[in-house]
């Protein structure tokens, strides 16, 4: 499917599922409300007697069951998933079925009067239900995202397992029931009440009251909205996605990653093994993603040619708009901020800002280092003694013993970080990753693992520490490895990420306004949660300079789903489990 440019050259075309969304869910709430005041008592009373019971309430359950369904469709039709369309166009043909079934039978066993069998027929709905079932047909082209055969196969084993458990529960409810029926019913009549109930037809069985037989057959009509709510709910889910890297595509960012200097300090967590990739045709850019609750996040910038970077954008949206996933950028700078807005129109939102610090600036001496530069003297009193190497000068024996000690440390904890985290520790495969050891009387105390960032700079990936280990451990090592980097020839060393910054800064300054300080009070609460102010906090310390970083997203309305999406993948809030890639090409 080829990209048209700016998203927003396509705002007409868009627009047609997003309006029959709207239609949609405006029509199944003027079901229900039609409904409803069908089923007053004064109006039961009215034509009770003038009607087939049997027929006018099996009619209205199958009424509410398809209203239900549109109103889960509507969500999907928004998003132009072809089962959905499929679901909701169906959907309209039965519910024209039922409306002109529900007004022939009317007219033919009981009305002569054929305005009172279109009164019955509710003409009105009638109408909409064929104009809705003629829009359908008519932008069916726009409903082209592509299918996911597991997740079909999965809601029809889920719908098999949540029918069977209703049936045996709508089983139980009736034969358990013995004061319902004028005669206790034998298992064939408890079979039949239940296999009609569950579709909303009433069955042949005599019940001793009215009150008696709503009762039982709307308890039975639930379990069938249940069936059918369940089902759509894991039917119209996000489309199922697994990370798949062969070797060749890892190599060929490598080659990017040596061959563009310039490039982001986030750029080498690409290679991490839960990402997939789209590349521009020319290949000479590709932008790493993930899919996480039917959001397809980047983090960073892209990789490679920066001229070739708005052909990656086009191919990511393309992607995005295939699967009906919603495309989102996280953490990027603002240079490819403004790249990414002008070439797709998103909203932007500036998230926080990366500390850098400038190593050829970076000195312990001065009035405001004198925090770190007392806790880096208190630790070396302690006998920490540092060493500052590349993986591919340590043995292999060595690097499996750190890596051991780094998941000792963690303790089986979470670990957290997804945007400037690879996800390994020590790894022979990533050669050039600097590692950081404390060590204290022969033992390793704490350890900090760099990436590389471009031919001067070093970003920081990951902090282990000991349980037993002594404050300003961390002081020492972030120290130790500026001084390292100064020697070696790096330019700046990429530190922690400081969500929203400026308003932590800004909400303790002299006269901030009523909103700054509002907005700081709320970010200090969930920083008992998140970490936010302490990572603030800490940063500061090395005074660096801040980078701003920043989210885009389709529209203000999609925020939510991208910030929900954001917390999952970095795992501040459960989400389900990103595998790791299946590496092709590998014995």
């Amino acid at each position: 499917m080829p990209y048209s440019g700016n998203l927003m050259d396509n705002k007409r075309v868009k627009s047609a599922p997003l309006y029959l969304s709207w239609i949609l869910i405006a029509q199944s709430l003027s079901i229900i409300s039609f409904l409803s005041t069908r089923t007053f008592p004064h109006l039961v009373r009215i034509v009770g007697n003038e009607l087939i019971a049997p027929v006018f309430r099996g009619s209205e359950i199958t009424a509410v069951i398809a209203s239900t369904l549109i109103l889960l469709t509507a969500r999907s039709v928004r998003l132009r998933r072809r089962r959905a369309w499929i679901v909701a166009t169906t959907l309209q043909g039965v519910l024209i079925l039922n409306s002109i079934t529900h007004g022939l039978v009317q007219l033919l066993l009981k009305h002569k009067d054929e305005g009172l069998a279109f009164r019955s027929v509710g003409i009105s709905h009638l109408i909409s239900e064929l104009v809705i079932f003629l829009l359908l047909i008519y932008f069916r082209k726009e409903f082209k995202t592509k299918s996911d055969i597991q997740t079909v196969i999965k809601s029809v084993f889920f719908l098999i397992q949540i029918s069977l458990l209703s049936y045996f529960v709508g089983l139980a409810f009736v034969g358990l029931d013995k004061n319902s029926f004028e005669v206790k019913p034998n298992f064939c009549q408890i079979l039949e009440i239940t296999s009609k109930g569950i579709f909303g037809i009433s069955s042949s069985v005599q019940y001793v009251s009215t009150h008696a037989q709503n009762r039982t057959e709307y308890t039975l009509a639930a379990l069938g909205l249940l069936i059918v709510i369940s089902t759509s709910w894991q039917l119209f889910k996000p489309n199922l996605h697994k990370a798949k890297v062969d070797i060749e595509s890892l190599t060929e960012i490598r080659t990017l990653l040596s061959h563009y200097h310039d490039h982001d300090s986030l750029s080498y967590f690409a290679l991490r093994e839960n990402k997939n990739f789209i590349w521009s045709k020319n290949m000479k850019a590709v932008i790493p993603y993930s899919v996480v609750n039917g959001v397809m996040i980047t983090t960073g910038d892209p990789i490679g040619d920066r001229e070739s970077w708005p052909a990656a954008m086009a191919a990511f949206c393309v992607e995005a708009e295939d699967h009906a996933w919603i495309p989102a950028i996280y953490g990027c700078s603002e240079v490819a901020g403004v790249i990414w807005a002008r070439e797709t129109g998103f909203e932007s939102l500036e998230i926080g800002d990366e500390a850098v610090v400038l190593v050829d600036n970076f000195t312990l001496e001065g009035p405001e280092m004198k925090n770190v530069r007392q806790m880096v003297n208190q630790i070396k009193r302690k006998e920490y003694s540092i060493s500052i190497r590349k993986i591919s000068e340590i043995s292999v024996t060595e690097l499996n013993e750190l890596s051991e000690l780094s998941d000792k440390w963690r303790s089986g904890g979470m670990e957290r970080g997804f945007s400037m985290a690879l996800g390994r520790f020590c790894d022979p495969s990533d050669p050039d990753l600097v590692i950081a050891l404390a060590v204290q009387n022969g033992k390793a105390m704490g350890m900090l693992q760099f990436i590389p960032w471009g031919i001067d700079g070093l970003s920081l990936d990951s902090m282990r520490r000991s349980p037993d280990s002594d404050p300003g451990i961390n002081e020492l090592l972030i120290s130790e490895t500026a001084a390292f980097a100064k020697l070696n020839g790096f330019k700046q060393l990429s530190l922690n990420f400081a969500t929203f910054r400026s308003i932590f800064e800004k909400g303790e300054r002299l006269g901030a306004s009523p909103f700054t300080r509002l907005s700081h009070k709320v970010l200090v609460f969930f920083s008992r949660f998140f970490q936010m102010e302490s990572l603030y906090r800490f940063n500061a310390k090395f005074r660096p300079i801040w980078m701003p970083r920043y989210i885009l997203f389709p529209s203000i309305g999609r925020l939510m789903r991208v910030a929900l999406a954001i917390l999952m993948i970095e795992s501040f809030i459960p989400a389900p489990k990103i595998k790791k890639a299946k590496k092709l090409g590998v014995k």
